[in-house]
């Protein structure tokens, strides 16, 4: 004689299944299908074909394990809910300060969500955690009143930034949002940029190509230029680099060291330097001397 009633309760065919009927009811597919297997005759619906049945619907096809695990626990709510939200609230946050993004308490209600609907605590599925945060990396303002990236993007694009400045490139603030968004995501790694940023300076100076692309600093190259400048128009090589226009154009040309020299000596500026005053006074003595004007 069977040991199942005849007539199963709600309760007792979800206990069955394994199922809440807030969650069974929750969705009208699966509620359709409860109520079939209640409103059947006994013995039609064993465990095996309403498992059978409830894999075959849309819901259940169109939604993966973690989706499927975590609707039912928040369907379920309570005490259990609350605490996984919470721990992945915690999970998202601490992961956001560490990457540098941004997120309003909005979105990290909404990035917690997710992180538990899609597996996100799983090792082999952290990197949709990265790829939803990367996009929320922003300037942030500074005590200094500035505005700055944070956490790992913020020393990616210090570096990044430095790398420019050495190599003679400038660019805008979101190509390096852009560049520290596609590194969080992990479509590209630092090593592509910086083969990116010795790529461009090598098409800018490439009478220097060689060098660069293999491994020199656009800037290393330009010492002996930056000194010429220096000595010649009396400034500190400090305050120099491959921003000014004067040895930028020398580099970018090949310009050699003396001719560089002699058109630095061409140019008006020259003429403010104590080189050029005494030599304009060395020429004035010569002339007057000519003419028996000094002894």
């Amino acid at each position: 004689m069977s040991s199942q009633p005849d007539e199963l309760s709600r309760e007792e065919l979800a206990q069955t299944y394994g199922y809440a009927l807030r969650v069974i009811y929750s969705v009208p597919e699966l509620r359709e299908l409860f109520e079939r297997a209640v409103n059947a005759e006994e013995g039609q619906y064993t465990a095996e074909r309403f498992q059978a049945e409830l894999q075959n619907t849309t819901w259940y096809q169109e939604n993966d394990q973690y989706y499927r695990q975590a609707w039912a626990a928040e369907q379920m709510g309570g005490a259990d809910w609350e605490a996984d939200f919470q721990e992945a609230k915690l999970a998202v946050q601490g992961a956001a300060q560490q990457m540098g993004a941004d997120v309003t308490p909005e979105e990290l209600d909404a990035l917690a969500r997710r992180y538990i609907y899609e597996g996100w605590n799983e090792a082999s599925r952290q990197g949709l955690l990265t790829q939803a945060l990367s996009e929320e990396i922003a300037f942030m303002p500074t005590e200094s009143g500035g505005m700055a990236l944070r956490g790992q993007a913020g020393s990616f694009v210090d570096n990044l930034k430095a790398l420019s400045l050495a190599n003679g490139l400038r660019y805008n603030d979101d190509w390096y949002l852009s560049a520290a968004r596609s590194v969080a995501s992990g479509l590209t790694d630092e090593a592509y940029w910086q083969r990116e940023l010795s790529r461009q300076a090598a098409s800018m100076f490439p009478n220097y190509a060689e060098q660069i692309n293999a491994g020199m600093n656009a800037m290393d190259i330009a010492t002996p230029y930056i000194n010429i400048y220096a000595q010649t128009m009396e400034r500190s090589p400090y305050e120099l680099d491959l921003n000014n226009a004067d040895i930028r154009r020398a580099m970018m040309d090949g310009q050699g060291l003396f001719e560089f020299q002699q058109a630095l000596r061409e140019k008006p500026e020259w003429m403010n330097t104590k080189q050029a005053e005494d030599r304009v006074s060395e020429i004035s003595l010569q002339v007057m001397k000519m003419f028996g004007l000094v002894g």
